[in-house]
């Protein structure tokens, strides 16, 4: 039996400012991508609900302003 949501998806969060490369190694297996109106995308079409609480949790610690979290596929 399959579990309700699981398959493959992944994550995408957006918050404000931008992030130099270097945090690179703050986020593994996440894409960064700075736009150019401010925002930084986040997206890792792997990722898990572990990887996404991890996630979340080093952009708090960042004090970075959280936009959206989406689910992809």
């Amino acid at each position: 039996m399959e579990t309700p949501g699981a398959g493959e998806a992944g994550y995408e969060i957006q918050f404000r400012d931008y992030l130099d490369p270097r945090w690179n190694e703050w986020f593994p297996g996440w894409t960064i991508t700075n736009l150019e109106n401010g925002v930084v995308r986040l997206v890792n079409p792997k990722a898990d609900q572990s990887a996404l609480h991890g996630a979340l949790i080093r952009i708090r610690d960042l004090n970075l302003t959280l936009i959206s979290v989406s689910r992809i596929a």
